[in-house]
Formats: structure tokens, C-alpha cells, sequence
């Protein structure tokens, strides 16, 4: 298994058989078809494969990928790549100080008023500094997600 994962490929066209390969499983194991695994989707999946895992190992695992503290792997977090949350945070810290302020974050959405900016700093920015950090960030977009589901 882990030889299938590795990216000692030959060359591009090998590299995206490779990948749409990856998908094919990462989109068998999850089962509720939302776009995530969650650690109970692969732990399943590693167990019924025969490669026999504990929930630990999962934990670990997810501890390790979860790029975006959700608690669950999209595709990208899957294969260690940059996910969306992180692509979105990057551009909207605009100085590149590893924090989004709330200029930054009004100067990417346009359609918030300042009130609800505030609203939001007030409720996920846990230092109080007026600025999110990537958990913080990753919090508030999450805390969305799961209200809009």
C-alpha cells in the first residue's frame, strides 16, 4: 500500500493515473459522499482491506493531515496538499504575517458589513488582538460550514 501512495512516478501522465486512482478509493471510502473521510469512514475502510489498524492509529493519523481542524479529510488533506481553507487564508493575509486582520478580511469579502466583520472577530478571535490566526481562521469557516449544512 504505501509503494501505491508514494509519488516515485515516471512522469506526469503517471502521476495523474496515479492520482485519479487515489480518488477513486478516497471517494469509495466516503460513505455519506460529502467530500471528507471521517476517522470512523477510514478506519473501516484500513480494516475491511485487511490492514488491520486501531482507532489510535486513525487518530494519529488524522491529528497529523487535518490541515484544517475539522476533524475531517477532504481529497487534498488526504494526499498532503495545501487545502482550500489554507489557499484562502493565504490570500487574504495579504502581508504574508501568518494573520488575517480585519482589513484584510474585509478587502476578500465584500459582502459583510463592518458589523458583522466585528461580529465575527469578536466571536473567533481568541487573543483578542483583532486579527485571526490560521486556527482561528480555520474555526470560523468550520463554525460556518457546520451552520449552513
Amino acid at each position: 500500500m504505501a509503494k501505491f501512495f508514494s509519488k516515485n512516478s515516471t512522469g506526469p501522465h503517471e502521476e495523474a493515473r496515479r492520482r485519479r486512482e487515489i480518488r477513486r478509493y478516497f471517494d469509495r471510502a466516503d460513505n455519506n459522499k460529502d467530500g471528507k473521510l471521517t476517522k470512523e469512514e477510514w478506519f473501516r475502510v484500513l480494516n475491511s482491506s485487511g490492514v488491520p489498524t486501531t482507532m489510535e492509529e486513525v487518530e494519529d493519523f488524522f491529528e497529523s493531515m487535518d490541515r484544517d481542524f475539522d476533524g475531517r479529510l477532504s481529497f487534498e488533506e488526504f494526499m498532503g496538499e495545501e487545502s482550500t481553507i489554507e489557499k484562502l487564508f493565504k490570500s487574504m493575509d495579504k502581508n504574508n504575517d501568518g494573520f488575517v486582520t480585519k482589513e484584510e478580511f474585509n478587502s476578500i469579502c465584500k459582502n459583510l458589513n463592518a458589523d458583522q466583520v466585528k461580529l465575527a472577530f469578536q466571536k473567533f478571535d481568541k487573543t483578542g488582538d483583532d486579527r485571526l490566526d490560521y486556527r482561528e481562521f480555520c474555526q470560523m469557516i468550520n463554525k460556518k460550514e457546520e451552520e449552513s449544512e
